[in-house]
């Protein structure tokens, strides 16, 4: 991902969110998710940090973009800007933010998972990802992502992911409408994941979820080594 401006950016690219709507097969819009980073005053000799400080990610594609800020709690109780929602959050989202955004999607060779055994010999090579197809209401969605926490146990044979942030839909209770959210997934198959809504802290209440969490949705999961 990178901005183009008097100031250019480039973002690591953490997640691949792909949207399309049931109703109309041929209209997809692809969204990435940066790297989440604490933010920073720019080019100056000092004070680089910024106070209070804060976690930002950027996430969109092209014609819409949106930057997630939450404020880091302190005990210092530190003077929050008047923007900022809930004392947590101060999101920028709804319309374009930079001239010029792309994405810069790589594709890599990789061979697939088909269970325990091919996850076991993969495992000191640390490189996973994954693909996660689900249907919410009116929408499916395609998720890609590499991994950044596996897990393996030999004498039970099984293994676990932990992972995220992943930009992942939120879906209205009607399903006719959708959100996205950097969000924590976690799976040891392939049928099922839980997931854990609005990285870091679930503050954002866009979901419909009570606290944010829902276990055991039921997804098709693709793991691959590389």
């Amino acid at each position: 991902m990178f901005s183009n401006g008097p100031s250019r950016g480039i973002y690591s690219l953490v997640s691949v969110l792909t949207i399309q709507h049931t109703r109309d097969g041929a209209k997809t819009n692809t969204y990435g998710l940066g790297q989440s980073v604490l933010a920073g005053n720019m080019y100056l000799e000092k004070g680089l940090l910024k106070q209070p400080p804060y976690l930002f990610q950027v996430a969109g594609n092209a014609s819409e973009q949106r930057i997630y800020r939450t404020f880091i709690p302190n005990s210092k109780k530190r003077k929050l800007p008047e923007w900022v929602k809930n004392d947590k959050t101060g999101d920028t989202w709804g319309k374009p933010l930079f001239k010029d955004f792309q994405l810069d999607i790589k594709n890599e060779p990789a061979w697939k998972i088909a269970g325990y055994d091919e996850f076991e010999a993969s495992f000191q090579n640390n490189s996973f990802s994954a693909k996660i197809y689900l249907n919410i209401g009116e929408y499916d969605a395609y998720l890609e992502f590499p991994i950044n926490h596996s897990n393996v146990k030999s004498d039970i044979r099984m293994w676990q992911i932990e992972t995220g942030p992943v930009l992942f839909p939120v879906i209205t209770k009607e399903g006719s409408s959708f959100e996205y959210l950097p969000s924590f997934v976690h799976f040891n198959g392939f049928e099922k994941l839980d997931v854990f809504f609005d990285y870091p802290y679930g503050i954002r209440l866009v979901n419909q979820y009570g606290e944010g969490i829902i276990e055991g949705m039921p997804c098709t999961i693709e793991l691959y080594s590389n």
